[in-house]
């Protein structure tokens, strides 16, 4: 990983490439709206069950790249856990989002 964030030229400054494994660590490059954060450890969340329900979607279709997400259980459960006002609401977000999310037709529909 750190390897991957100083070839794209990440702001790394005092970071190592240790701490990137730290639970307690983070890194965030860029400021809100357009930040991204690299953290080792999440609450809630075991990291093995989460990379099992991930979502593979493509984000590019002319050349088929893939980015990774954590699916929503995995984010509302981890929003959860850490608690703070923000994440609370973030979690309500999300569950009413999926409320409006249409269903899938049932095979010969």
């Amino acid at each position: 990983m750190y390897a991957a964030l100083a070839k794209f030229g990440a702001p790394l400054d005092d970071l190592k490439p240790q701490d990137l494994i730290d639970p307690a660590a983070f890194f965030r490059m860029g400021a809100a709206p357009q930040m991204i954060e690299i953290l080792s450890h999440i609450s809630g969340v075991d990291f093995n069950l989460a990379w099992e329900r991930r979502l593979e979607v493509v984000i590019d279709n002319e050349t088929g790249l893939k980015a990774v997400f954590i699916s929503a259980d995995d984010f509302i459960t981890n929003k959860l856990a850490a608690a703070r006002p923000q994440d609370i609401a973030d979690a309500a977000a999300v569950r009413r989002a999926s409320e409006l999310k249409p269903s899938s037709p049932s095979p010969g529909e």
